[in-house]
């Protein structure tokens, strides 16, 4: 969860004396859009189901387990918008993380199933970011992945190893470490690299044989107080040349991105939190023909800013976005509008909910 919004304090718990306490939660939210120059086949205006979901766990004993399911969508800016009953379907599934997990001590967990991937900054799905729409940076890496992690966490140590399938490719062929450092109460820092291990020429939806054969770095600094949540972050992406897969020549992309939020009250399940997103991103291969597209044609850039005003009381919630995307160096028909030629998109977006 991000820091303006909050799941019940006191989840419905489910006490089963062959297994211990499970806690059930869930999320039920709208969204309603209105955006400038809608690529073609998307809506001007649109309204949808954000999230339909459950979450059951278990956190607790030496075997744990988590399981998220429902409908829901995962807006991103600068991308075309996908209706939930779509998106379910075409991406991770009713059921899109499910885990078990053996936690020996509390020191070390190990988990396999449908997880969260390590590559980026953002979570999949709305209720648990800061802002409705995931961001440029966002877009660049995977979200749910099908494997196994392992963690260790010892004082203000954490450190966590994955292999997976990286973008959904159902191959084992992904690996990702990363460690995070507690430098005291307000401030935490963490590296993370996951990338391909082996080339994998799957293209589909969710799959994009770019991105599925990458390498992905982040650098994140984050510092939190009662009302203040501040984390900018580097990110790095790295694709090489594979001509067999058509991918004729290597790629990257640069990107730097600022979060923050401040809250007005004390209470962090209560009151009126006002969330802000700048980002830039820049990719690789201007004037270069047989360069990969990872943004808006080969060498071209784009900046964004979001802000997302959010109010809860108690279990329900209602928050408003407004955003821009601006791209640079574009490669015309690469772009926004119904030609491609447009170099800039606004949206505005109202997302409202409960949260159980």
């Amino acid at each position: 969860m991000g820091e303006s919004l909050s799941l019940d304090e006191k989840p419905f718990i489910l006490d089963i004396d062959a297994m211990g306490q499970i806690q059930v939660q869930g999320v039920v939210s709208v969204l309603g859009m209105s955006q400038s120059n809608p690529v073609a086949g998307n809506d001007q205006h649109l309204v949808d189901i954000s999230n339909a979901q459950a979450i059951i766990q278990k956190n607790t004993g030496l075997v744990q387990f988590y399981i998220q399911g429902g409908a829901y969508s995962t807006p991103s800016l600068g991308t075309s918008y996908q209706r939930a009953n779509r998106q379910t379907v075409d991406s991770f599934g009713f059921i899109p993380l499910a885990s078990i997990s053996l936690a020996p001590n509390d020191h070390w967990k190990f988990t396999a199933g449908k997880i969260n991937s390590f590559g980026g900054y953002e979570d999949t799905f709305t209720f648990q970011n800061i802002n409705i729409d995931r961001g440029l940076l966002w877009n660049q890496t995977s979200n749910v992945s099908k494997g196994f992690e392992a963690a260790y966490k010892n004082g203000p140590v954490s450190t966590s190893i994955t292999l997976n399938d990286g973008f959904y490719s159902n191959q084992l062929s992904w690996m990702g470490a990363s460690i995070d450092y507690q430098l005291n109460e307000t401030s935490n820092t963490r590296l993370v690299w996951t990338g391909a291990i082996k080339a994998s020429s799957t293209n589909n939806f969710i799959t994009p044989v770019l991105q599925n054969n990458s390498q992905i770095f982040n650098a994140i600094y984050t510092y939190k107080s009662n009302r203040w949540s501040i984390t900018p972050y580097l990110q790095y992406t790295y694709i090489p040349a594979n001509p067999s897969f058509g991918i004729l020549t290597s790629a990257q992309t640069t990107g730097v991105a600022v979060l923050g939020s401040y809250r007005f009250s004390n209470d962090g399940t209560k009151g009126f939190v006002l969330p802000l997103r700048f980002e830039y991103i820049g990719s690789s291969g201007k004037g270069n023909p047989n360069s990969p597209n990872l943004l808006y044609g080969p060498g071209s850039a784009a900046w964004s800013a979001t802000i997302t005003p959010t109010y809860q009381f108690d279990r329900l919630f209602v928050r408003v976005e407004l955003s821009l995307v601006k791209a640079l160096n574009a490669t015309t028909g690469q772009v926004f509008g119904s030609n491609g030629s447009a170099t800039s998109q606004t949206r505005a977006m109202l997302e409202v909910g409960a949260l159980f």
